[in-house]
């Protein structure tokens, strides 16, 4: 049954795609045909950010998310570089807005991977003595007390 709500994997794409957008918008005001190699490292890092972004949000579904993200950031990018470039278009600059769009799916999934990844080490790596310790029910009233507690906080009878 679908609710009216965003739920928390839409969310995550969501705010994947907003952020991916925005970082496109600064990166295609370089023209296609003069990259350098800032230029590359910004066209690599976009998506993987924005795919880490949603893969963040949402563990359960972090590489989908990201790819979903990485094609419709990469899709975004094509769009905003193909407006700026003027009516004659090389074919090298073609072919490399074409394979821009898979690129930045693979990018943007596996930089959600990456966050999930290193998300579920980090959960795996606590110490057991993180884990809250079990409170002491009074056998007379049967309210649960702090575990160091030696009397009851309501009947004020001994704890074992």
């Amino acid at each position: 049954m679908a609710s009216a709500k965003l739920q928390h994997r839409e969310l995550s794409i969501l705010v994947g795609i907003l952020a991916g957008i925005l970082l496109a918008v600064f990166a295609s005001s370089t023209p296609v045909t003069n990259l350098s190699l800032v230029d590359l490292v910004i066209f690599l890092t976009i998506p993987s950010l924005a795919g880490a972004l949603a893969g963040f949000s949402d563990p359960k579904h972090s590489v989908g998310n990201g790819v979903l993200v990485g094609i419709v950031v990469g899709l975004a990018y094509v769009i905003m570089a193909a407006v700026r470039l003027t009516s004659l278009i090389p074919a090298n600059i073609v072919l490399f807005l074409i394979l821009s769009v898979p690129i930045w799916g693979v990018l943007g999934g596996a930089g959600a991977m990456f966050v999930h990844r290193a998300s579920t080490i980090n959960q795996h790596s606590l110490p057991a003595s993180s884990a809250s310790p079990v409170s002491k029910l009074c056998a007379s009233c049967s309210v649960s007390n702090p575990p160091d507690a030696l009397f009851c906080k309501n009947c004020g009878s001994k704890l074992p």
